[in-house]
């Protein structure tokens, strides 16, 4: 079998040599009854000989060192629309993703792409919708979702109605020693009797009665862990009571020594009622 010599155009009166009949004019598609008639025609076949199998309706190519299928089926496109994309359906089958809406993103959903809204990261998300307003004595907002990876409380316009009065907060209505207070330049040393025997964490510092500028901050990393403590951190600002013109601004850490998810904040005052103030409980993604 001679070699394929590709294309060539005959000048009138060329002479057509043998050469040329099996490089050239023999290089079409051949046809076989089966791939044996073929092997049994074909004994020395070369790289680029192409043959039609009629028993299984394929188109056959020499690639030098086998014969191989020519896939001549293609793929039909399924695509309508500016945007669609093509995925690998069940069994290789090619199938349409149609385009998404604006600000969507493509996401996995049940092992195929599909798109869908992007989640929220990085961002905060108000849990107690429109804030909780502070009334009584004490206020508690439950039913906080484990599902954030920090919870955030800000309180605005806090005022006590009691002069003096200091806010403190709560853990799952946990009334045990599950807390530390001292004073702000507390070591907290380890193992002293005392250390834990308190039954919430004091937020605030003494507060203004007549006046509601206060605001506080508490970040609670790492709230939904069920195996460790929570340190919070907090920031408080507040009319000082002694000079209410006057601005008083902490900055500490209280822990809550309970290894369980904080699912509830209650929100109490030493002594008195509250006079107003709002409370927002954010997750943080």
């Amino acid at each position: 079998m001679a070699t394929p010599l590709g294309f060539k155009t005959f000048a009138t009166g060329e002479v057509l040599t043998a050469g040329d009949t099996n490089g050239y004019l023999m290089q079409g598609i051949w046809v076989f009854a089966s791939a044996a008639a073929r092997d049994a025609a074909v004994t020395s076949p070369q790289e680029g000989n192409f043959a039609y199998l009629k028993d299984t309706n394929v188109t056959t190519y020499y690639t030098g060192s086998a014969w191989t299928n020519l896939d001549t089926t293609g793929m039909v496109n399924p695509m309508t629309t500016t945007g669609d994309t093509i995925y690998s359906s069940s069994g290789s089958t090619p199938a349409r993703l149609g385009i998404g809406s604006t600000g969507q993103v493509l996401t996995v959903a049940a092992g195929i792409p599909s798109w869908a809204s992007p989640a929220s990261g990085g961002g905060m998300t108000l849990i107690n919708t429109g804030g909780t307003t502070l009334t009584g004595s004490s206020i508690t907002i439950s039913s906080i979702p484990t599902t954030y990876v920090d919870l955030r409380l800000i309180i605005e316009n806090y005022r006590p109605g009691t002069d003096g009065a200091a806010l403190f907060i709560q853990y799952n209505s946990d009334t045990g020693s599950s807390y530390r207070n001292g004073s702000y330049t507390d070591t907290w040393a380890v193992g002293s009797a005392s250390t834990w025997a308190s039954t919430a964490n004091q937020i605030s510092p003494d507060t203004d009665n007549g006046t509601s500028n206060a605001s506080i901050n508490v970040y609670m990393p790492n709230y939904s862990s069920a195996s460790t403590w929570k340190p919070n951190y907090c920031t408080s600002i507040v009319n000082d009571n002694a000079t209410p013109s006057s601005f008083r601004g902490l900055y500490f850490a209280v822990p809550f020594k309970a290894a369980a998810a904080i699912t509830s904040l209650t929100l109490t005052l030493n002594t008195g009622s509250f006079t107003s103030g709002t409370a927002y409980v954010y997750g943080v993604k």
